[in-house]
This record gives C-alpha cells, sequence and structure tokens, in this order.
C-alpha cells in the first residue's frame, strides 16, 4: 500500500521523490505519525510537500486514497506484510495498542458511538485527515489562482537575479547556502559566506486604470505596494494609463491631464535606457479601434501613432518587457478577443497568477520561460 499511495500522488501531481519517502518512512520508524491516519496526514505534508501551492492536490490525493479504508483496530493487512519485509520494528510501532485511537468516534471503533469526536476533533471541527480535505473547506494555493500581496512579494525575489556581484574582499552571510551547504553536511551547521551584492535592477510598472480593470483594482493595488516595498529594485518607477498606451503616460491612477501628472513616452524612453525591465497589467480588452486608431490619442490631437504602434515602438527600445493580464487567454476564437490576441503579439504576455507571474518574471531576466 505504501508503495501505490506513493505511485498515486505522484499520478495525480504531487511532486514527491524517492528520498523525501525514505525521509516519511523514517519519521513513522521515529513514530512521529503518532500512530494515527491523522498524525500520518500532518507527517505527510511536512515532509513531501515543499511549496504550498501542493498543499490543494495533495488534500485531494490523500482523502480519494483513503476513503475506502476499513475502520479496524487494526492496520490494513497490506501495510503488516509489506512493512513485514521491511521493517519489522515500525510495524511494532503501528500496531501498539493506542494505535485503536485513531479510529474513535469511526464506526466499528471498541466504546464509541459512530458521533463521538475522532482524530480529527478540536480544531479540526471534528473531522477526519480523510473527511477534512474532502470538504474543500481549504483555501486554494494552486499556482493558477490569482495572486495577494505575500506572493506579488516573493515573485519579486526572482529580479534579485539581476543584481551585480561586487569585485571587493568583503563578504557577507549567504543564507541559502547556508542551508543548502548544513543538509548536505547531515544536519551539521556549516556557514558560507559571499560576496555582496548590489542592486541594479530598475523596472517600469504600467497599469492599466479605470473601465473594464475596475474589478482588478484590489489586485493591482497589492502588486503596486508589493513593488515599491520590494528591497530588490534599484528604482521602481510606477505610471498608468487607460486600455492601450498612445503618446502619454499618467503619474496617477486617476489619469487627470493635469501639469506634473504625465510624462510622454518620448520623454520617458529618453530618461530610461533599454536595460529597464518593463511590466505592464492590463486585461487587453478594448474596442478594436483603440488600439489601431487615434481617436482617443488626445495629447497629439488624435494625429499621432495608434497604441499598437507605440506598444512597437516601445518594444523595440525596452528588450526586456511583458504583459501581464488578469484574465487568461481565451480557448477559443471571438470577435471580442481580437486586442488580447493582437497585443499577444506584440509583446510577451503571461497570465497574472502565481504560475504566470513565476515565468514572466523568468522571461523579464532571461529572454525564456
Amino acid at each position: 500500500m505504501f508503495i501505490d499511495f506513493f505511485y498515486y500522488l505522484r499520478e495525480r501531481g504531487v511532486k514527491v521523490s524517492i528520498g523525501e519517502w525514505m525521509v516519511l518512512l523514517e519519521g513513522m520508524r521515529k513514530g512521529l505519525h503518532e500512530s494515527t491516519l491523522e498524525g500520518f496526514y500532518r507527517l505527510c505534508r511536512a515532509v513531501i510537500l515543499k511549496d504550498e501551492s501542493e498543499y490543494d492536490l495533495f488534500d485531494l490525493a490523500f482523502a480519494d486514497y483513503f476513503r475506502n479504508l476499513p475502520q479496524a483496530e487494526q492496520l490494513p493487512k497490506e501495510w503488516e506484510e509489506v512493512l513485514e519485509k521491511t521493517d519489522p520494528e515500525l510495524v511494532q510501532a503501528l500496531t501498539r495498542r493506542d494505535q485503536t485511537e485513531s479510529f474513535e468516534g469511526m464506526p466499528g471503533a471498541p466504546g464509541k458511538g459512530k458521533n463521538a469526536p475522532g482524530p480529527g476533533s478540536g480544531s479540526g471541527g471534528e473531522r477526519t485527515a480523510i473527511i477534512a480535505p474532502g470538504s474543500r473547506r481549504f483555501r486554494d494555493f494552486r499556482k493558477d489562482n490569482t495572486l495577494d500581496t505575500r506572493q506579488f512579494q516573493m515573485a519579486f525575489r526572482v529580479l534579485r537575479n539581476l543584481s551585480t556581484q561586487l569585485e571587493t574582499s568583503e563578504q557577507e552571510f549567504d543564507i541559502d547556502a547556508t542551508i543548502d551547504e548544513t543538509c548536505r553536511k547531515n544536519g551539521l551547521l556549516h556557514i558560507k559566506y559571499r560576496k555582496p551584492r548590489r542592486n541594479t535592477i530598475r523596472v517600469l510598472l504600467l497599469i492599466d486604470s479605470g473601465g473594464s480593470m475596475s474589478i482588478f483594482a484590489r489586485l493591482c493595488s497589492e502588486l503596486f505596494q508589493a513593488a515599491s516595498a520590494s528591497r530588490h529594485l534599484k528604482e521602481l518607477r510606477t505610471y498608468y494609463f487607460h486600455n492601450i498606451v498612445y503618446s502619454l503616460l499618467y503619474k496617477e491612477p486617476t489619469l487627470e491631464m493635469k501639469d506634473g501628472n504625465y510624462i510622454s513616452v518620448d520623454h520617458l524612453m529618453e530618461e530610461c535606457d533599454e536595460k529597464y525591465r518593463v511590466i505592464f497589467v492590463g486585461d487587453a480588452e478594448m474596442h478594436p479601434y483603440e488600439l489601431d486608431g487615434t481617436e482617443y490619442n488626445f495629447y497629439d490631437h488624435k494625429n499621432g501613432l495608434p497604441g499598437s504602434e507605440t506598444l512597437r515602438l516601445m518594444k523595440r527600445h525596452f528588450p526586456h518587457m511583458i504583459w501581464l493580464n488578469p484574465l487568461p487567454m481565451p480557448d477559443d476564437y471571438a470577435p471580442e478577443d481580437d486586442t488580447h490576441r493582437a497585443i499577444a503579439n506584440i509583446v510577451d504576455m503571461f497570465d497574472l497568477t502565481l504560475d504566470g507571474l513565476e515565468k514572466g518574471f523568468r522571461f523579464l531576466l532571461s529572454g525564456k520561460i
């Protein structure tokens, strides 16, 4: 059953390795699962899940796999037979008397009614390790979900790889390398140092404001807060536009045409060289004439470049440019999706999700997804 469960998790998308599985078995041998199904569930989550985005996948897989587990005092016979051949001590630990605690309150448990509190009682709301995941009251951590401020902050850490390492004799404490090396030394602390880095990351954050983007105002606000608080950026400039950029970008989301509240695209490109990373945020949905026409280019009296040409001009000047879209690329063709696809043909577009943001930021670094 252990081997079957291992392969079942991998089939369901949980990326568990042989090494992690051996650590899990070692934890069980030491009794860390508390000889209960609830304890086994917690131990599995602690040992084999590397990312919070896997919580949901694991909970569903665990619930499905153990849904028909017989409720009895003894371990399933298959478990005992397999473990007897591999680790007799583990069998003894699993079959000790307090094993009966794992089935209190379940049908067939000695001395308990079927409605009595089970191992998932208390903070778990009287739900067992099998019932609780199946109730679907968990927060989704999947990578195709939209983001919150913390996830934005974690994604911005990807850009720190652009920092330049200084040529100096000075050393600073390297946390990540220390953790890695300590793990390689079987837990024996091994301090690692590195040369300090200097922030060289400059970012232009361009956000669509108003109209159909109003429903994503909170999401954009969280993105702005995360970017502003990021310590990995040497410079951050934030500007706003509506639907598409023409000749101007605005410094406030109100998009008011007042002195000091806007900057021309030409002036921006004079001030910012090709090393700037440009991040557009917008739903890319508008009428086609807004993208390919000049009717709304009021600054140039409707005679300037259309939005599509301005976008191409910026792409030539800023080769490291992406577009983050809160709406996924539609699977089926529809006329209202024309501008979505047209912009994606000019600027590399990514979904505004955890997975999309990670791919987008890595693309900013290397030009590859």
